[in-house]
Order: C-alpha cells, then sequence, then structure tokens
C-alpha cells in the first residue's frame, strides 16, 4: 500500500510531471527486457511448482510408491544373488622382474624372458576378454546347459580386490543368477577352468620360449667372438693396451716440459735486464754479483751460462777493493786532494774492462737460454701432436669395448634365462592362485532397495515437477487473488466474487436493480424442487457477499492518497468479457448506498454496455460531448431511478474513431469540469480492454487513475503483465488491480486456491468491418463485440449426473480443482 500512497499524488499526464514519466517508462522498459529474454526464469519456475504443489506432491508420491512396489515384487519373486572368487595372476613376491640380478643383466634376463614367453606387455582388458571368450566358456556353458553368450553376459571380471584398490595383478570373478547353488557349482567349475587353462598356457609359451632361445644362442656367440677379434686386432695396430691410461700420461709430460718453458722464459728476461743495465753503466760491480745469483737456487740448470771467469773474478774483485778504498778516502780527504784523484782514476781505468767481460757473459747465457727454450717448444709441440690423435684412438677402443660389454652381456643374460626356462619347464606348477575361494552372497544384489527408492525419489521429483509445469503451460490462469497479487507485483485493491444470479444476466444483457433490492430472488443452479426460503437465503448470502467485497474496493480507493482524494477512476482490463461494465455498475451502486454521489461514465464508445445494463437510453452520451459545441454535460448525464445521488453518462452514439475522441483537448476539459464540479464524490469510468487499443489509456491520463480488472480462470497470466506495461509505457497511474471471479470454480479457489481453465478468444472491431487483434487471438472470436452475448456460456456436462459418465465427468471436474487448489 505504501507504493501506491505516492502516485495519486503525481500528475496524470506525462507532460505535467517529466520526473515521473522518466520511472514509468525505465520501468516498463525493464518489464520489455524481461518479456523478451529468451533465458529461463527460475523464480517463475519455482512459482509455478507451488502453484501445482498438490500435483507435484501426488505425481512425485506415485512414482515412489510404484518404485517401491516394483522393488518389492522383484525382491520377493525375482531376486538376483551375486558370487565371485579371486585369482592372483601374477607372483608378488619372487617375480621374475625382481630376481638376485640387479643393471644390465637382470635387465637383459627380463628381456629374454619377455621376448621368449611372447609377453612385453600385461594385457589385462585382452586377458579378460579371453577369459569371457567361447572357446573359454563354451565347454562350461554345454555342462550347465546354457549359451556361451548368456554365460558370458552373467560374468563380470575385473582387476583389483575386495578395497577397490588398483591391482592388476589379481583378478576379481564375479556371478550372477536367480539360482544360488548352481551358481556356486558355477563358480567352483570356473576357478578350476582358469586354473588349467594357465597352466597349459604357460607350459606351452614355455616350450616355445625354449625353441625361440635355441635359434638365437649360435647367433649371439658368433657376434661376441667377431668383437673379441676386433678389439685384439685395433690393439696390435695401434701398440695400444689401454688408450685412456696412455693418454693421461702424455697429458703429465706435456704439463712438465711447459713448465720448464716457462722458467726459461722468465730466466731470459732477467737475462736481457742485466744487460741493460750492464750497457748503461748503472750496474755496479757488487749489484751484477748479486744479478748472477737470482737464479734458481738448487737442481736449476738455468744459471749455468752465466758464471764469472777467473779474470773477471780478479777484476771484479780488484774493482770492489778500489770502491771501498775510495769511499774511505772520501771520508776523510777532499775530492780534490791526490789519493781521491788517484783512486778515482785507477776505478775508471778498470770499468771498461770489467763491462766487457759482463757483456761477453750475458751475450753467452743468452744464447744458450735461446737454445733450451727451442728444445721445450719442438719436445711440447710433439707430446702435443700425439695427445690430439689420442681422443680419436680412445673412442675407437670404447666404442669396440662397449659393443663388447653388450654382447658379453646378453650371452649371460640369454645362458640364465635359457636356464630358468628349462628349470620352469620341468616343474608343474600353477601359475594362479586362488585368493579368494569361490563363495554366493547369501543376500540378493538386485534390486537393491536403497538405490531404488533413491531412484524413484529422483524420478518422482522430476516427474512431479514435469507435471506441474505442464499443468501451468496447459492451465496458464488465475486461480486465486494471491496469484495476481504475487505474478503482477501491484496493490490488490479488491476482489469480485462469483455470484451465480449474475451469470443469467449477463447472458440475458439486462440488469434490473429491482432484483437485487427485492426478499426473494431467483438463483442459477437450484433445483426446480428447492423451496423459496432456501432461495431467498442463498441470494441474501450472494448480496452480502458481493456488497462487502465492493465496500472493501472503495475503502481501498479512498485510502490511496490521504491528501487528496479520488475523484475520477477508470477501470479497464486485458480482454473483453472479464466483467467491467457489470463491476462499475455494482459499485457505483454500492457506493450510492454508502450515501456517496457517484458519476458512472460509459468510456467504451466501440461496444457500449452501461445503458442496457442500467434501462437507460443512449440518445446522448460522451461521444455527443466531444463533438457537439452547444451541448452542456448537464444536458447529458441521467439519474438512475430509484437511486439518489447515482447520475450516468452513456456513450452516446457510436463515433467511427473513438480515439480521435478521446485523445482531444475537449476530452480533458470535459473531465476536468466533471472532476472540479463538485456534483459528484466520484467518478468512474467504464473503458475498454487496455490491450490492443489506446481507448483505457487515453482516459486514464485525465483521470486519478486506472485499474486493472483480472478475471480468475479466463485470463492467459501473461496478458496482465503485458496490460501493466502497456499502461506504464502510455505515462498513466496504475492504482492497482482488481480479481474478479467469473465462474463457481474460480470464486472456490478464492482462498489462495485454483481452478480449471476457461477457454477464451478476444475480439474488437469497428462497425466499418476492421478489427484489432492482440497476442495472437482471432479479432473474430467466439466473443464478438457487436451486439452478442456478453460473456460466453460456461460449459455444461454432456451426461447427467446421474449416469455413469456425468458422475465421472464430475469426479474428474472435482479432482481437477483439488489438485489445482
Amino acid at each position: 500500500m505504501s507504493n501506491l500512497i505516492a502516485r495519486p499524488g503525481t500528475s496524470p499526464s506525462p507532460l505535467a510531471d517529466p520526473g515521473v514519466q522518466l520511472v514509468q517508462v525505465s520501468e516498463v522498459g525493464s518489464r520489455s527486457l524481461a518479456a523478451d529474454d529468451d533465458s529461463i526464469d527460475l523464480s517463475e519456475l519455482w512459482r509455478a511448482l507451488k502453484r501445482r504443489r498438490k500435483l507435484v506432491a501426488l505425481t512425485a508420491g506415485s512414482v515412489v510408491v510404484l518404485a517401491a512396489l516394483i522393488t518389492g515384487y522383484q525382491r520377493l519373486f525375482r531376486p538376483v544373488y551375486e558370487g565371485g572368487f579371486q585369482l592372483l595372476i601374477s607372483d608378488p613376491i619372487s617375480d621374475d622382474n625382481k630376481g638376485s640380478a640387479s643393471g644390465a643383466a637382470a635387465l637383459n634376463n627380463t628381456m629374454f624372458a619377455e621376448l621368449a614367453r611372447n609377453t612385453t606387455s600385461s594385457d589385462i582388458p585382452t586377458l579378460i576378454e579371453v577369459l569371457k571368450s567361447p572357446v573359454m566358456l563354451g565347454p562350461i556353458a554345454r555342462r550347465f546347459g546354457l549359451t556361451s553368450s548368456a554365460l558370458g553376459d552373467r560374468i563380470s571380471i575385473a582387476t583389483g580386490g575386495s578395497r577397490q584398490e588398483k591391482a592388476e595383478g589379481v583378478l576379481t570373478v564375479t556371478v550372477t543368477g536367480r539360482d544360488p547353488q548352481q551358481d556356486k557349482r558355477l563358480l567352483d567349475q570356473l576357478s578350476q577352468t582358469y586354473l588349467q587353462s594357465a597352466l597349459n598356457q604357460r607350459q606351452q609359451r614355455l616350450a616355445d620360449g625354449i625353441r625361440f632361445l635355441n635359434q638365437q644362442a649360435p647367433a649371439l656367440e658368433a657376434r661376441t667372438a667377431e668383437l673379441q677379434s676386433e678389439l685384439a686386432s685395433f690393439r696390435q695396430r695401434h701398440s695400444l693396451i689401454e688408450p685412456t691410461a696412455e693418454g693421461g700420461v702424455l697429458k703429465t709430460q706435456i704439463g712438465t716440459l711447459e713448465e720448464q718453458l716457462a722458467g726459461l722464459q722468465a730466466e731470459r728476461g732477467r737475462l736481457q735486464s742485466v744487460r741493460q743495465g750492464i750497457v748503461a753503466g748503472s750496474l755496479t760491480a757488487r749489484s751484477f754479483e748479486e744479478a748472477i745469483g737470482t737464479g734458481p737456487s738448487s737442481g736449476g740448470s738455468v744459471n749455468q751460462g752465466l758464471s764469472v771467469t777467473g779474470t773477471n773474478q780478479i777484476l771484479l774483485q780488484e774493482l770492489t777493493k778500489v770502491e771501498q778504498q775510495l769511499a774511505e778516502t772520501r771520508s776523510r780527504f777532499s775530492p780534490s786532494s791526490s789519493m781521491v784523484r788517484g783512486l778515482t782514476a785507477r776505478r775508471n781505468a778498470l770499468l771498461p774492462l770489467l763491462r766487457s767481460n759482463q757483456l761477453e757473459a750475458v751475450d753467452a747465457a743468452l744464447s744458450l737460454n735461446a737454445n733450451r727454450l727451442a728444445t721445450a717448444q719442438r719436445q711440447i709441440a710433439q707430446l702435443g701432436g700425439r695427445f690430439q690423435q689420442q681422443p680419436a684412438l680412445i673412442k675407437q677402443y670404447e666404442s669396440l669395448q662397449q659393443k663388447l660389454q653388450i654382447a658379453q652381456e646378453n650371452l649371460a643374460g640369454f645362458i640364465k634365462t635359457r636356464e630358468n626356462f628349462q628349470l620352469e619347464i620341468a616343474q608343474r606348477t600353477v601359475p594362479w592362485k586362488v585368493i579368494s575361494p569361490p563363495e554366493i552372497d547369501p543376500n540378493p544384489v538386485k534390486p537393491s532397495v536403497p538405490r531404488n527408492l533413491a531412484l524413484g525419489v529422483v524420478l518422482g521429483l522430476v516427474a512431479g515437477a514435469g507435471a506441474g509445469l505442464l499443468r501451468d503451460r496447459l492451465d496458464h490462469v488465475f486461480h486465486s487473488p494471491m496469484e495476481v497479487k504475487d505474478d503482477l507485483r501491484e496493490p490488490l485493491l479488491g476482489h469480485i466474487p462469483h455470484v451465480a444470479f449474475f451469470k443469467n444476466v449477463r447472458e440475458d444483457r439486462r440488469f434490473l436493480l429491482q432484483e437485487l433490492d427485492a426478499s426473494v430472488l431467483p438463483t442459477a443452479g437450484a433445483g426446480e424442487d428447492a423451496s423459496a426460503d432456501g432461495a431467498a437465503r442463498l441470494s441474501g448470502y450472494q448480496r452480502f457477499f458481493y456488497q462487502e467485497a465492493l465496500r472493501n474496493l472503495f475503502t481501498s480507493l479512498r485510502f490511496l492518497n490521504s491528501d487528496r482524494p479520488m475523484r475520477s477512476v477508470a477501470l479497464t482490463s486485458s480482454l473483453p468479457a472479464e466483467g467491467k461494465s457489470l463491476t462499475n455498475v455494482l459499485l457505483a451502486k454500492t457506493i450510492v448506498e454508502m450515501g456517496q454521489r457517484v458519476l458512472l461514465v460509459d468510456a467504451d464508445m466501440r461496444k457500449p454496455k452501461i445503458h442496457h445494463r442500467l434501462g437507460l437510453n443512449n440518445l446522448i452520451g460522451l461521444s455527443n460531448l466531444l463533438t457537439e459545441d452547444d451541448l452542456d454535460w448537464r444536458q447529458a448525464i441521467q439519474k438512475v431511478e430509484g437511486y439518489e445521488g447515482w447520475t450516468v453518462l452513456t456513450a452516446g452514439r457510436r463515433p467511427p474513431d473513438p480515439i480521435r475522441l478521446l485523445s482531444s483537448a475537449r476530452m480533458g476539459q470535459l473531465v476536468n469540469d466533471l472532476a472540479t464540479s463538485g456534483d459528484f464524490d466520484l467518478i468512474l469510468y467504464d473503458t475498454p480492454p487496455v490491450l490492443g487499443l489506446a481507448d483505457a489509456v487515453l482516459v486514464a491520463e485525465h483521470s486519478d487513475g486506472l485499474m486493472l480488472l483480472v478475471s480468475l480462470g479466463r485470463v492467459d497470466r501473461g496478458l496482465p503483465n503485458e496490460a501493466i506495461a502497456r499502461i506504464r509505457s502510455s505515462g498513466a497511474q496504475l492504482l492497482g488491480v482488481v480479481t474478479n471471479s467469473i465462474t463457481e470454480d474460480s470464486n472456490t479457489n478464492t482462498s489462495y486456491g485454483y481452478g480449471n481453465r476457461y477457454k477464451y478468444g478476444y475480439g474488437y472491431g469497428y462497425g466499418y468491418g476492421y478489427g484489432y487483434g492482440y497476442g495472437g487471438y482471432d479479432t473474430r472470436s467466439a466473443y464478438s463485440y457487436y451486439g452478442e452475448a456478453d460473456a460466453a456460456p460456461e460449459t455444461k456436462a454432456d451426461a447427467s449426473p446421474r449416469s455413469w459418465g456425468g458422475k465421472a465427468s464430475q469426479l474428474r471436474r472435482r479432482f481437477l480443482r483439488w489438485i489445482d487448489s
């Protein structure tokens, strides 16, 4: 109700308040997007399931009960038992792949064993197919009077143990059947057959393996001898025993020579430095002795070329002695003394002789050093050449050695495998072993009660949901006011109950107000022997029923806006024959009886009905006021006889284009004049259906608001939504919806139940022979808009209620009403 309070305060015209228009257009846009979207609306599906909850529950319960009955029957009369045994097809302890040999020898043993046995891969699926083949099962099937295919269908073979672990070395054989004793004998026979087949296959493969190994022996032995000869010839040709070790020796020798070469080069540099010092005269006698003594200390032969001869030694000693005397003399005498000059002259005479002798010694040492350098470099080059040839020899040697080693290992593995095969073929042990004896489970495995019941529940829910959605799709109408409110999401202003008396009034196109006020009224559907008192009580109850509903509707209109009272309200519907005119007449009568002044305007100029309902003439009406300038509205209104304050403005003559008149400025002025005249407390407008026609929204633009009438059990659920979208897109003010029970079933279901779908169509046309259609409905349908009945009569049962067909039809209708409620 809070959403409605703010609406009447806005302007009824979209031009008067642009803000209101924008809000309404956005709401229409969202509705149109939702309507055009092809995605599944889960909320709508959930509402449909809630509406059909009885059918969903009944269908789901029936499926669950049926599943339980079928399961119980099969469990009692057709149980299926299961039994089986387990086979160990590989030895996990002493496997051929886990022998005492290791490395390449173990690999060769395994390779030759697999080649000899022709089992290079473990193909468990193929083994299972062989065990289930007719060749294997044929003798057993004939013994038990079965066919091989039938027995194969009852046998299941899988890998793994009881813990469902992946163990390819264990096969689990399972047999299903209906006779536990016979199945036990069948399991015993199967286990014996599989063990014997495994033994026969093992012996056959071992025999074939021995023959294969004997054929391959000469080739392996010849290959080994050939490689040994090639290796011996290689050693003789290159004078080698072990090329890798000899290469290491050459590398060591080259390293030693390179060290000597580095020492000679260092000595040569030192000698050149000494010679430069002698030539420059910067080398004294003492420094020359020190330079000579800086070579390698012991064991080195580098300085052997540089030595001091006897003569040089004497000169060197004499020069040393003179230099010492000169130093002592300079410390005691002046430089100009005769002793200092004499010693200086003597030293200068000895220096050239000594320098000449030193140069000769140094040059001799450099010459000797050069010869030693050349010798060391030549030796290094020779050893390097030999070492560079060594990798190729090593490669050839290692290749021959590797081939010979492989051949020897192959030959050793071959010999070992042949010996193992000879030992195995001499044994008669069964390669497979039964690790779990054949047993039959005394409890049936099929049918599975938990599984079937769970499946029944799932299928029941699916079937129930499918049945509910199908029923909702086939019966796509509203059955209760709350359905309308929840689906349309609009305020519910009121509900008009079904009154059987109004049925004949519609069909006869009459409305006698005196009949409503009479103390005894004729009732529809009463038997011929019904008493007058019973009819009176029934009619009085019905009269009270609809009067209370209309009073509640009027109360809702009064409380829509507390600031400004409602002056003019229009009523429309999605389709024709929903009871708009009758509802307007009854509402006007009820409001008048409450002491209010009411003007009822028939704005349906295409098919006017108000004058028929009230017994008034239609000579002057709304169309005359909109086309004649000199006619005042007070001259056109008519009073209803017997009801003070109730006046009516009929539709008048049928115009060729009602849209043009309703959209004119004179229509707006007329509505405003009527509302502001002060002569009426409320003005009700009876309008055509809103879908396919613009009459209703044009009238609503000038009034305080528009009410949408939704008939229960007749109108498709999608049409009111489309009508609301059309109203909002036009900018008209929608006050809310009013529901109307036009059939007895829909009246029964007003307590939020459901009723049967009412077949309907509708048409709307002009007097010139062309018509409007909407939503795929035929414009020339059973509900013609010219002179026909206001609503199609309800379908009556073809058979009498007392006949079997009538009873069945009555029970079917009751059942459907209960399902839809």
